[in-house]
């Protein structure tokens, strides 16, 4: 049987890295890991709207999300001026970070070299950096529902192992 071998799956320690937030400051992904687990999504821009209405649903949960001990970084390769109109707009309770040089993108596997681009993915990583959680889709509006991240963050929170990769079940 075939199987696709990826450098970050489940069980591996995820890569750390800093980008820029909206208003150029350096972000880390160290900083939100001394805070908790990390729901960190990658979306392919603010010109798609299944991405934008991911991200709505993540800021309007995002205290249920607070609550189950985990924050949420979202990642773009689109350049810092469109992430900050976006993030003007949507107004998260959670940094957006732009990665317009595909650096993070293609350390997290999501690189799609037919677009040059980015696939949209969900990872939960827990406080030790260890990807707990992966889902990488092969297009819009393939990522995980809000409420599917919240079981995996629960059954976390009651230090029971998440479910599968990639497989979001309601």
């Amino acid at each position: 049987m075939y199987r696709m071998v990826l450098k970050h799956d489940v069980g591996a320690l995820a890569p750390g890295f800093t980008l820029k937030d909206p208003d150029g400051r350096d972000v880390s992904l160290e900083s939100f890991r001394e805070q908790g687990n990390v729901v960190l999504v990658f979306f392919i821009g603010g010109f798609d709207r299944d991405a934008v209405r991911n991200l709505r649903a993540l800021a309007d949960r995002y205290p249920e999300i607070r609550e189950a001990g985990a924050g949420v970084v979202a990642i773009t390769p689109e350049l810092p001026g469109k992430v900050k109109t976006l993030a003007e707009s949507l107004k998260p309770p959670y940094p957006m970070l732009s990665d317009p040089d595909l650096t993070v993108v293609k350390e997290y596997d999501i690189y799609n070299p037919d677009t040059n681009w980015a696939w949209p993915a969900a990872f939960i990583l827990d406080r030790d950096g260890v990807i707990q959680y992966a889902f990488r889709g092969a297009s819009n509006p393939n990522t995980p529902p809000v409420e599917y991240l919240l079981l995996v963050l629960a059954r976390m929170k009651e230090g029971k192992p998440a479910a599968a990769p990639g497989r979001a079940r309601t």
